[in-house]
């Protein structure tokens, strides 16, 4: 058995709130020609057959809502309060430490560690700024909500949750039982085959956008095809173009050892 995670879905179900069932609803699985990449972290290789949505349909990509607090001057201080929706995700006061840029980064650093955080993570990528993002999944649910902080000394600005799109005809899941879950009950996966060709490795992906590149971000999950004994067996390996290949069996499962 070759189940590889990415680093960036290990590094998801490692986080405060995350799962994998939050990660992959709503997700597509595309089945490839050839043997899987060393790692899930790498760029796909072989040849893209076919791709499984639900009933077969266009996947629409989920776009996770994101707000923002820009710290905008100070040098003394503190960040006092971080809400969103009226929900405070910071947990506690942080004090101005040496700039904004790294108080910036304590702020999201406290996002991320707040035990009452489930909805938003957050990171710094500009100087300044304070990045929430809602977690995979809420998809349009969070636009609009309010973010509002409030500070001594430090001024800052504070920006709405915006962006978020649904995901739509991904692939979901019933609820775990007994560590393993299993395709949601009537939903058909399926795809057309694009190209013919012999399945050798499937890679499962999440709801929102995947570069297709090399990754550490990605969430991702690969396996082995075959017709038995495989991470995820088909009736035949052999895919011809214009048909409809359905998935009938798909079972994550976490390991009680």
């Amino acid at each position: 058995m070759t189940i590889r995670q990415s680093t960036g879905l290990r590094s998801f179900l490692m986080s405060n709130g995350g799962c994998f069932a939050d990660a992959f609803q709503g997700g597509k699985l595309k089945i490839y020609s050839g043997a899987q990449p060393a790692s899930a972290d790498d760029a796909p290789t072989g040849t893209l057959l076919v791709t499984i949505t639900d009933a077969s349909a266009a996947h629409t990509q989920e776009v996770r809502s994101a707000g923002s607090v820009d710290l905008t001057g100070g040098g003394s201080g503190s960040l006092d309060t971080l809400t969103v929706n009226g929900i405070e995700i910071m947990g506690s006061s942080t004090p101005f430490n040496t700039s904004l840029a790294q108080t910036a980064a304590d702020v999201a650093s406290k996002i991320n560690r707040n035990p009452k955080n489930k909805l938003f993570d957050a990171f710094v990528n500009a100087t300044d700024v304070i990045n929430i993002r809602a977690k995979p999944g809420l998809g349009t649910l969070p636009n609009a909500w309010v973010v509002a902080s409030t500070a001594t000394t430090i001024t800052k600005t504070d920006n709405n949750m915006a962006g978020g799109v649904n995901s739509a005809n991904g692939l979901l899941f019933n609820e775990a039982v007994s560590g393993t879950m299993n395709k949601r009950t009537g939903q058909t996966w399926s795809g057309v085959v694009a190209n013919t060709g012999t399945a050798g490795y499937f890679r499962f992906e999440g709801p929102v956008a995947d570069s297709g590149a090399s990754s550490a971000t990605d969430m991702r999950l690969d396996g082995n095809i075959a017709t038995s004994g495989a991470d995820m067996n088909l009736t035949s390996t052999s895919l011809v173009a214009t048909a409809t290949e359905t998935i009938t069996t798909f079972q994550p499962t976490e390991p009680a050892a």
